[in-house]
């Protein structure tokens, strides 16, 4: 992954965690089916939602293709847009992985692609379609998709959690600085301690160490009147 791509990664992963976890609540347990001809995803039994296709993963060559450059699928241009939005953007920001047509998937992983696309493009979520040979990555791209609620102390301590743990983030001060400055929240520094107040009015302390990774975390309940 470039400097570039890994910034923007640390930019926007936290949101694009919070997004992830409301998608899933919303389709639950479900199969899903992707209609070409009418540019949806469905999401059975549940809702069936517009979307953009990214591109494909190829099992056999280990291979991520943009659909852009997926001539022989011929995608429907009007599904094409967010894909050539982020070719543009690579063109102007320096971004390799997004203007190269095909990469090893090492170098472009969906869950890397998948939260960036959603902060540069302002998409609500992804969904990454496993087949037996190819997994097809989609965006949601519908006005009818609500956003998530509010977001509570307790949400956005797990979403720290599960991405200190299972993402692989070497800047968490970043990360998390970035997330508090899109959910539009005050933040109060002291050295290296962050203190937000949640939409619930708990408290959420993060304390970071010196090569800026998250060391600590705590929250305090407001007082009852």
């Amino acid at each position: 992954m470039t400097n570039k791509l890994q910034e923007l990664y640390e930019t926007h992963i936290l949101m694009g965690m919070r997004k992830q976890r409301h998608l899933a609540e919303v389709i639950g347990q479900h199969t899903w089916h992707y209609d070409k001809a009418a540019g949806t995803m469905a999401f059975a039994p549940g809702p069936t939602y517009q979307v953009q296709v990214l591109g494909t993963e190829a099992a056999d060559s280990d291979t991520w293709l943009w659909a852009w450059a997926n001539t022989a699928s011929e995608i429907p241009p009007e599904q094409l847009q967010a894909a050539e939005q982020l070719r543009a953007l690579g063109q102007e920001l320096g971004i390799e992985e997004f203007t190269t047509p095909e990469l090893p998937r090492a170098k472009l992983p969906a869950h890397t692609l998948g939260p960036v696309a959603l902060g540069l493009l302002g998409l609500p979520g992804y969904y990454r379609g496993a087949l037996e040979k190819t997994n097809l990555l989609v965006a949601i791209a519908d006005p009818k998709f609500a956003a998530p609620l509010a977001l509570k102390g307790t949400e956005l301590l797990a979403t720290l959690g599960d991405a200190v743990s299972g993402c692989e983030i070497p800047n968490h001060r970043l990360a998390v600085e970035k997330f508090v400055e899109q959910l539009g929240w005050n933040r109060h520094w002291q050295g290296d301690v962050l203190e937000v107040v949640a939409s619930d009015g708990v408290r959420v302390i993060c304390q970071f160490d010196h090569l800026h990774r998250l060391a600590k975390m705590s929250s305090r309940v407001p007082a009852s009147t």
